[in-house]
């Protein structure tokens, strides 16, 4: 059941960030040929701006969903119920907060903004609420998208976001077209983003009706102790997290410009888009670790984890190398000429994307065993390295020290730390085995990608969209050949090769049965 659930998350989420992809180019290419580069940094600007807001969150959600993983698996309806009602009432005071703090930070919003490219206060203010009101909104629903995620079923609601996603981006597209509207643009977006939430949680109470009982029902003092434990410890985690990957932005609009934020933002879309092309197959799959970890040995959790690490290299190794052939010749082709960042921040913005990913499936493993409280203060001096490290370096060589910051402190904290607290807590075997084969996996991205610029150099010439495409397809065809060389004998290759023969012999055995009663 495990290993169906997440194929049914893997298959839908591709499918969904398929569709939402395509579109998602062109609503920005209408985006910047009706509005401008300007109104795309405010738009980044704003979204990151938001996010800290929401810090306040603080992690209750990823800690109930840690806590439903057993109720779920052993069918505790009471127990679930009275987590769910206590994530219910939290998020409505959580709301209020969250709105506040965000009035209270308006009169700072123009000291940050002060270099906005022409754009009037009154827009600012304007679109600075409605990204307010849709921050609130996400919280309405948040309790029960958090139990159907817990339940392994998000397939079900990414079915029914496609069509949201769709219908959004179309009305956005033409809203730009025939008004050049930015207001609009931002109240269509919250409207039907409105209407989708709600639908969803109509969806989630059909599914599970006994949640919407008025019964009231508690967790025990141990529970409840053990939940603000973790919800304190994922306060803190959150904060680094923002600090490191959610204040480029700012940073960017303080010291350089927020035009610069725009042109940042088509390599952050774009490899936002490719991340939900990725985020699905390791979604899918993390969706059922917290089911395996509460029911499974550590022997099993341990040999699943080592299958979860080969699929995690082999994805962001082969993208990664797609995007350093693929990313800067594609935006001219796109967006035309003038829209690119200096070569040496694109190489650190590659480089962190992929040290970022491969921590995925390792990450994935600790949130699932509810790891909070062992590390809760070390992503606040991750925090403090990166913003020391890019305030500092920011001033020497510009744009890329930013990123560096968020380099060096992963390196230097995240990097090792956390595979240590899963090793020792969840597996119990030593990490060592971790570092060396992700020394291994790191050579292997570098040989290949050598191996693979240099054939694309040699047989495909100039950057129209038919050459793009062409080595598009060699970045996709030798990575895969070669891998599938070196690993095709490797135990856990003979596990994931094992599900997908499984998989295919049971949708060809349902055709042939369907076939027969036809018959």
């Amino acid at each position: 059941m495990r290993t169906t659930n997440s194929i049914k998350n893997m298959s839908i989420g591709i499918l969904s960030a398929l569709v939402i992809t395509v579109l998602g180019f062109i609503s920005r290419k209408v985006f910047l040929d009706s509005l401008g580069v300007e109104y795309l940094g405010i738009n980044g600007l704003l979204t990151n701006v938001l996010s800290m807001i929401a810090l306040i969150e603080g992690g209750i959600g990823a800690s109930i969903i840690y806590h439903l993983y057993k109720p779920l698996a052993d069918n505790d309806k009471p127990k679930i119920i009275a987590f769910i009602q206590l994530y219910k009432k939290a998020y409505r005071i959580l709301a209020l907060l969250i709105f506040i703090l965000s009035i209270l930070l308006y009169p700072f919003l123009n000291k940050i903004l002060e270099n906005n490219g022409g754009i009037s206060h009154n827009i600012l203010t304007i679109a600075y609420f409605l990204f307010v009101c849709k921050n609130m909104i996400s919280y309405l629903n948040a309790y029960k998208i958090s139990l159907i995620n817990a339940d392994q079923k998000q397939y079900i609601l990414t079915r029914v976001n496609i069509g949201f996603q769709v219908f959004t981006t179309l009305s956005k597209i033409i809203i730009l077209i025939y008004t050049t509207n930015f207001i609009l643009y931002l109240i269509i977006e919250l409207l039907v983003f409105l209407i989708q939430t709600i639908y969803n949680g109509w969806i989630v109470e059909r599914r599970y009706p006994y949640i919407k009982t008025k019964e009231k029902y508690n967790i025990s003092e141990e529970e409840k102790t053990s939940l603000i434990k973790n919800v304190k410890a994922l306060f803190f985690h959150n904060i680094g997290t923002f600090c490191v990957f959610g204040t480029d932005n700012i940073l960017i609009a303080s010291f350089i410009s927020v035009v610069t934020v725009g042109f940042y933002s088509n390599y952050t879309m774009i490899i936002g888009q490719l991340g939900s092309l990725l985020s699905p197959v390791l979604d899918g799959i993390g969706s059922s670790i917290g089911n395996l970890i509460a029911k499974e040995s550590k022997v099993k959790s341990y040999s699943i984890f080592k299958t979860v690490y080969l699929i995690n290299f082999w994805i962001y190794s082969v993208c990664v190398i797609f995007l350093y052939v693929l990313l800067e010749p594609f935006i001219n082709w796109w967006l035309g000429q003038g829209y690119l960042l200096d070569s040496l921040t694109f190489i650190v913005i590659l480089f962190n994307f992929y040290i970022t990913g491969m921590r995925g499936s390792i990450l994935t493993f600790k949130t699932k065993a509810g790891i909070f409280v062992q590390d809760q203060y070390v992503p606040l001096v991750e925090a403090i390295i990166n913003l020391g490290v890019s305030l500092i370096l920011v001033q020497y060589i510009g744009l890329a020290g930013i990123f560096l910051g968020t380099t060096i402190s992963t390196l230097s904290i995240v990097f090792w730390n956390v595979p240590r607290l899963v090793y020792k807590h969840v597996f119990q075997v030593s990490v060592w085995s971790y570092f060396i084969k992700y020394l291994l996996y790191m050579v292997l991205t570098i040989f290949t990608c050598f191996i693979t610029v240099s054939t694309c150099n040699f047989l495909v010439v100039g950057d129209t969209l038919l050459s793009l495409v062409a080595k598009g397809i060699l970045c996709i065809f030798i990575p895969n050949v070669l891998y599938l060389t070196i690993f095709y004998r490797s135990q856990e290759f003979q596990y994931i090769n094992k599900i997908v023969g499984n998989l295919f012999g049971g949708i060809i055995g349902k055709v042939k049965r369907g076939h027969r009663k036809v018959i």
